[in-house]
């Protein structure tokens, strides 16, 4: 049978981490409202709306990747 661990977890583990706010969630939101409302109403709006959906998950990931990166280990 295994030993239960004797060091405690280091300080690093114990803290939560919450992201900072972002407005690229909303603006994905209203990029799908869009390409919705384009289906029923008018392609150009299916077109902005593609556009603000692709340029919104673009720069959050961006954003992510960024913040990942200066997290410590």
């Amino acid at each position: 049978m295994a030993e239960p661990e004797s060091t405690p977890p280091s300080e690093a583990h114990e803290a939560f981490h919450l992201p900072p706010p972002s407005i690229w969630p909303p603006v994905l939101a209203l990029g799908i409202a869009f390409i919705l409302t384009g289906l029923i109403i008018t392609p150009v709006l299916l077109v902005v709306g593609a556009f603000l959906g692709v340029v919104a998950v673009a720069l959050w990931v961006r954003d992510a990747r960024r913040e990942f990166d200066e997290l410590p280990e």
